[in-house]
């Protein structure tokens, strides 16, 4: 619900939206004016600042090397001495660097080899100066370098060396000090531009050497990254002099810069504009105030005017609330002011009396509705929309009569058939307990059947593995066995050979014999010339006899090998076709093997389908008897119901039709 507003505050409210707008620009416009002046002003001084604390820093600086100065004047440090080592000069020396260091507060003190190497000074003092930057500068220069900042452990210098040269202008070593970051720290903490500004000290490389913040000196870092441009670095070691303006709105600085004479370094203050804008700030709340002064002022007459036109509506807008509020007693102001708002107090009137009647009329016969009386009707003269009401009040006076008549009529049946359904459910749970104990029994019934099943699955797998091992070794053998038939087969065809060649040779034999036995008659006719021919002959003779012998016996032989060829050849024949016979029982127990398998698998599945339907079966008849005692509770608590809405419908006085 919105919030009302008066025609007063509407008013009021596009007076001072007129007047904030005014205020507004006003403001805007004096906010720029001060910005730009103080960038001015800030332009104007802040190079003389800057000037001045550098001349400030030079002036530290001078003092130090003064200090150094004044040590390297000294008789017993421009004394060269007489030997290489350490004699009574250089004792001088050493007690003049003691009574310096502890006068000045030097960090170290101490003298250097024309290479860099310690020549004299205490524990605090480098053992060489080659890694450090003024170390080159003092060879190149042969004169006072000031060096950068160097960490020397926790610690941060400040060192300032300077050439000492012997009666002959030679260089004899380098007096080196060191002091201590604090005597630059606080030149740069005297610089108080304001309070949010920055004093920076960098080298020619962009490097921070001084700072406030330690870290960044510690760090080398480069300024440019530091204010997030590089622009303003190259600005600052430019070795120039001036002022320049970055960043927008409220982050806007101005930075200014300047070198600091007789050293590598410069200064670079930055501030950030709102550290000046105080007094402008001050000027513009000043502006706010009057302007909300006048727009205070401008409020309160516009609240006189309003009041004139609120006073008359007052009335008429106080009795509607309490209209609205239910307040029905509360007699109407009218005002007596002769145009539109008396019409409207008369009209109200009017209006609450009516309203008033209506209402009475209509909490009484709610009043016997509530205290259980259905026997009456609304009457009176009502008027407008009011006849409406009346007439639909009526309805349903006797609409609900009529209801609560069948609930009584209703609510007997009900008590009755509660009564019957509270039985029914006791039993149907009874029921439900000895349905879920069978299935329990079933399941485990089933387990038990599966884990056999599951075995047996496991067995018929092992015997097909072994199955077909075994067809594999049978196959193994057939090839075997078709080889060994081959073999034999191979021999059988040499045999035949061999009897065919040994026949020849019992030709060959018989017919060297007949040669033999010519030969002797045909020595014994030469005489004593076939002599030694008949020797030969008989030889011949001799060896066709035994040729002719061991043909008759490699044919005896090789007769005998084929017949044992021959029956090796039957007998491997047999074999092979046991062989066959065995691979097609093997084959036949394989497929055996595997459609058991796959039955015991079927079946195993079913079961595995069979023992989820049971345990299924057994969710829903743990449901079912849940919601069994789950009806039986309510049947019963239906039951009780249904004699509470007996009793209370007994207590309603009806309108019966008759």
């Amino acid at each position: 619900m919105k919030a009302k507003r008066s025609i007063s505050g509407r008013i009021l409210l596009n007076t001072l939206v007129m007047m904030a707008c005014l205020a507004a620009a006003f403001v805007v416009l004096m906010t720029r004016s001060m910005k730009s002046l103080t960038d001015s002003v800030l332009s104007d001084v802040l190079p003389s600042m800057t000037k001045t604390a550098s001349q400030n820093l030079e002036g530290s600086l001078h003092m130090l090397s003064d200090r150094i100065f004044m040590i390297g004047e000294n008789e017993a440090v421009t004394d060269v001495g007489t030997s290489a080592g350490i004699g009574s000069s250089d004792e001088e020396k050493l007690e003049v660097l003691r009574n310096a260091q502890s006068g000045i507060e030097f960090a170290w003190l101490g003298l250097y080899s024309a290479e860099g190497d310690l020549y004299l000074g205490d524990g605090n003092c480098p053992q060489s100066l080659q890694e450090r930057k003024l170390f080159p500068l003092l060879k190149e220069t042969q004169n006072l370098v000031i060096d950068d900042i160097y960490e020397n452990g926790d610690v941060l210098e400040l060192a300032v060396g300077l050439p000492i040269l012997n009666a002959d202008g030679v260089l004899s070593y380098y007096l080196v000090g060191a002091y201590n970051y604090d005597i630059l720290s606080d030149v740069l903490s005297s610089i108080n531009i304001s309070a949010n500004g920055e004093a920076f000290i960098v080298n020619g490389q962009g490097c921070i050497m001084g700072h406030r913040n330690t870290d960044l000196v510690r760090g080398q870092a480069d300024m440019g990254e530091y204010v997030g441009t590089e622009e303003i670095e190259q600005k600052v070691v430019s070795g120039e002099t001036g002022v320049i303006a970055y960043g927008q709105g409220q982050d806007t600085e101005l930075i200014s810069y300047v070198p600091i004479t007789g050293t590598n370094w410069y200064l670079a203050i930055i501030v950030p504009r709102d550290d000046f804008m105080g007094p402008a700030n001050d000027s513009i709340m000043l502006g706010i105030y009057i302007t909300a002064g006048l727009l205070l002022v401008a409020g309160l007459g516009t609240i006189t005017y309003a009041a004139r036109i609120k006073n008359s509506l007052k009335g008429v807008t106080k009795r509607i609330e309490l209209l609205a509020n239910g307040d029905l007693k509360t007699p109407t102001q009218i005002i007596q002011t002769k145009d539109e708002t008396q019409v409207l107090s008369t009209s109200l009137s009017n209006t609450v009396e009516s309203i008033n009647g209506y209402i009475s009329e209509l909490s009484k016969i709610l009043s016997s509705i509530s205290e259980g009386d259905f026997d009456v009707s609304v009457e009176g003269e009502f008027y407008g929309d009011f006849i409406i009401m009346k007439e639909s009040l009526n309805r349903i006076i006797v609409s609900l009569s009529q209801m609560l008549v069948s609930v009584q009529d209703s609510s007997r049946e009900v008590l009755e058939t509660a009564g019957i359904v509270s039985e029914s459910a006791v039993q149907v749970h009874t029921g439900s307990s000895e349905q879920s104990d069978s299935l329990l029994v079933l399941t485990e019934e089933t387990k038990a059947i599966e884990e056999n099943i599951s075995e047996v699955d496991n067995n018929t797998r092992a015997a097909g593995e072994l199955m077909a091992q075994a067809r594999d070794s049978r196959d193994a053998g057939d090839a075997s066995m078709k080889n060994l038939l081959a073999a034999m087969e191979d021999i059988n065809s040499n045999s035949l050979e061999i009897t065919k060649v040994n026949r020849i040779l019992e030709n060959i034999a018989s017919q060297t014999n007949m040669l033999a036995l010519n030969a002797s008659v045909e020595a014994s006719r030469a005489g004593e010339f076939g002599k030694g021919f008949a020797v030969v002959a008989s030889e011949v003779r001799e060896l066709a006899a035994q040729s002719t012998e061991s043909a008759k016996h490699a044919s005896e032989v090789i007769s005998n090998s084929l017949k044992a060829i021959e029956n090796g050849v039957a007998y491997a024949k047999q074999a092979a076709e046991s062989f066959d016979r065995i691979s097609d029982v093997t084959n036949r127990m394989t497929d055996i093997t595997e459609r058991l398998g796959e039955s015991v698998s079927i079946q195993k599945g079913s079961l595995e389908n069979m023992a989820e339907q049971i345990a299924q079966i057994s969710k829903v008849a743990q449901r079912n008897l849940n919601a069994s005692y789950e009806s039986t509770t309510a049947s019963q608590k239906l039951h009780r119901q249904a004699e509470g809405l007996q009793n209370i419908s007994g207590q309603f006085r009806l309108r019966r039709d008759r």
